[in-house]
């Protein structure tokens, strides 16, 4: 009766070990479970694949050498600057920042000139005006997925009109006078407006 009493005694350490282990083994199931969903996501399922951009290129050409043309007086001058985009999976937008130190631009934001008119050049049509810092003006279009742009930034193929009036005391006077472009593309999500997009590009 004693040995009987003795075998059917509970070493209860050693039954809270074991439960501890099993729950242990049950909560590293799910724990590793949810944490191989997480990296095979971050890996390149559907949910976090990496949208495709195009190339995106600014080129010249015309009268500039080396950023410079010389003006001779109802001579017009050519400056065309082409902006070519191989298009996006997503809505992008496509920006051209046009840096014209020594010139006025008009109200409407489509003019650039200097004196009443001694030189002149338009924005080509289809970019909209966003905003202005000092001599510095940005233009975008807004692109639907998968849409190519092969478009002009200045109008009526580059051309700069040059006054027949001008004189050389005007001429003394145009010092500093650039027109510098750049251009950049930004996928719409995850900006709530164009100013946000175009604020991540001007931080850079």
């Amino acid at each position: 009766m004693a040995n009987r009493a003795q075998q059917g005694k509970v070493n209860i350490p050693i039954c809270l070990a074991g439960v501890l282990l099993c729950l242990t083994l049950f909560s590293m199931h799910f724990t590793g479970g949810l944490f191989a969903r997480y990296v095979s996501r971050d890996s390149g399922s559907d949910s976090a694949r990496v949208i495709q951009f195009g190339d995106l290129t600014l080129t010249e050409t015309g009268d500039f050498k080396n950023g410079k043309a010389f003006v001779i007086p109802g001579v017009n001058l050519t400056k065309n600057a082409t902006v070519t985009f191989a298009g996006s999976e997503s809505a992008t937008y496509v920006f051209v920042e046009v840096e014209a130190d020594g010139w006025t631009i008009s109200s409407d934001k489509k003019l650039f000139s200097i004196g009443t008119n001694l030189l002149s050049w338009n924005i080509a049509e289809g970019w909209n005006y966003l905003s202005s810092d000092g001599s510095s003006h940005v233009y975008y279009q807004l692109l639907v997925p998968n849409t190519p742009l092969d478009t002009a930034i200045i109008a009526s193929g580059g051309q700069i009109t040059v006054s027949d009036n001008i004189t050389k005391q005007d001429l003394a006077t145009m010092t500093d006078i650039t027109i510098d472009l750049r251009a950049a593309v930004v996928q719409v999500g995850g900006f709530d407006s164009v100013e946000a997009a175009w604020a991540s590009v001007s931080a850079h």
